[in-house]
């Protein structure tokens, strides 16, 4: 019983070590000082028939004070590329991300464009939908 009780505050206090240790090194962290704003978030491809090719551009802004850099940008399927700026984005300028999607079967269009940077925010969802019919 002894050995449980003991071994039972070993844990406690390894916990509370660890869970210290945790909000100190977020409490400390600044982030790359870049940041990334876009104009929309969700696109919406409209009603398009198959074999139909629709382009878009998304803007973005870095409204940080460190150059944006996008590292990559993630289509969640083979039916969406995607281009997009490769320069550096310097601190109040814009840059372009360019989805081009191919209408291959009918239904309702749920594709997500995944774009991956150095900014404070380094992970951000872009959702383009519509219908192919």
């Amino acid at each position: 019983m002894k050995k449980l009780i003991i071994l039972g505050l070993m844990i406690c206090g390894f916990m509370a070590a660890q869970a210290q240790t945790s909000k100190t090194a977020a409490s400390t962290y600044k982030g790359t000082g870049a940041e990334i704003k876009f104009e929309k978030l969700s696109v919406d491809f409209g009603e398009l028939k198959v074999g139909d090719v629709k382009t878009v551009t998304v803007t973005f802004t870095n409204i940080g004070k460190k150059p944006l850099i996008l590292d990559d940008v993630i289509s969640s399927c083979d039916c969406t590329t995607v281009d997009w700026s490769k320069q550096p984005i310097m601190p109040g300028k814009k840059g372009t991300i360019k989805a081009t999607y191919t209408a291959k079967h009918t239904g309702l269009i749920s594709k997500r464009l995944t774009v991956l940077s150095n900014a404070n925010t380094d992970r951000v969802i872009l959702q383009l939908k519509g219908e192919v019919k």
